[in-house]
């Protein structure tokens, strides 16, 4: 991602807890080709990026 102004990469914030929770549990469903958990871990994901991270 890149800033608006100078074209510089955004500095990017480490993972919380719950990102890094999400993010393994939705590689796993991957490695079962569990492709319906997959993509609601997907959703899961956005949802707490909105609340969490704003």
């Amino acid at each position: 991602m890149m800033t608006k102004r100078t074209g510089e990469p955004t500095p990017r914030r480490p993972r919380c807890d719950e990102c890094w929770d999400i993010k393994r549990r939705r590689a796993q469903a991957l490695e079962r080709g569990d492709l319906q958990r997959a993509v609601s871990l997907t959703g899961e994901m956005g949802a707490h990026l909105r609340v969490a991270h704003p």
